[in-house]
């Protein structure tokens, strides 16, 4: 319900059009899995990605006649039997393979794989909220886990000394890295990586930031990410969160160390039962 109407027009279309070849879940055939649609809120522009089992060309003339604002349509290949929407090949097939959206006063560069809000109006509004909670001084070293496309680093990069963002997709940290120029952001690292791995593997460099941002995946913080969080003992940790179960659950084990002083929930999935929460925890 979230979706606008011209996705969901565009969506219609492409399901009209590949009538007859929809994937069965339960065989495994067919050929068109899923459509993905994103629309920048700000710039207007749409990508559209459309996921098959399997490669097969795609006569996308009427398509763009019909939607003149699509500016690229990327075609995923996922044959893999599984849940997981997006496989890891695409290929671009019209436009640059990108979209891109301004949120406050940056502009971000987003790719078919990299992990981006659903609700613009709504992000702008956590990631102030973030920055503001974190009380940011400007000799603060500042770690960004998750980073996605490096979306809350760079939001964060004016008031502190450095931000170091991690993420595993390689595509979102190269937009991250590209958003940083197209930004003018020099106070940023980008890393490649399992958090649960490359944030041990920054601390071991003696790199140990007193403010830390999590954003991560509905399953939550891994174990060893937990651990590390009580080891480092970071002075401020902004736990940005969109399943309140598995925040409840970390809560629960950085307490041993973590003041939690308030929640914020943030109305981010409308028309459904999901809400986006940020925490906020002090070193005690």
């Amino acid at each position: 319900m979230i979706q606008t109407k011209t996705s969901q027009d565009i969506a219609k279309f492409i399901v009209d059009t590949w009538r007859g070849t929809i994937y069965d879940e339960k065989t495994g055939k067919g050929l068109l899995r899923n459509i993905m649609i994103r629309e920048g809120f700000s710039s207007k522009e749409i990508m559209c990605i459309l996921v098959l089992n399997g490669y097969k060309d795609y006569d996308y003339q009427e398509l763009i006649k019909n939607f003149p604002q699509i500016k690229t349509i990327v075609i995923n290949i996922n044959t893999v039997n599984t849940n997981v929407v997006l496989g890891r090949e695409n290929r671009i097939i019209f436009g640059d393979g990108y979209i891109t959206d301004k949120l406050g006063d940056y502009t971000f560069k987003i790719s078919p794989n990299s992990f981006y809000q659903v609700n613009p109006v709504q992000t702008e509004k956590i990631y102030n909220l973030a920055i503001e909670k974190a009380n940011l001084k400007k000799d603060d070293i500042a770690c960004d886990l998750y980073c996605g496309i490096g979306t809350i680093g760079i939001f964060a990069s004016e008031f502190v000394k450095k931000v170091y963002g991690i993420e595993v997709v390689d595509t979102a940290i190269e937009n991250a890295k590209e958003n940083a120029k197209i930004n003018n952001v020099q106070n940023t690292e980008f890393i490649l990586g399992d958090v649960e791995k490359a944030f041990d593997e920054l601390i071991k460099k003696n790199i140990k930031p007193n403010v830390i941002f999590v954003d991560p995946p509905r399953k939550g913080l891994d174990n060893k990410t937990v651990e590390n969080l009580l080891d480092i003992k970071a002075e401020r940790v902004i736990y940005v969160s969109c399943n309140p179960a598995t925040l409840a659950r970390d809560l629960q084990k950085l307490e041993k160390i973590y003041d939690i002083k308030e929640i914020t929930p943030i109305d981010n999935f409308c028309y459904s039962a999901h809400v986006e929460c940020v925490a906020v925890l002090n070193l005690i």
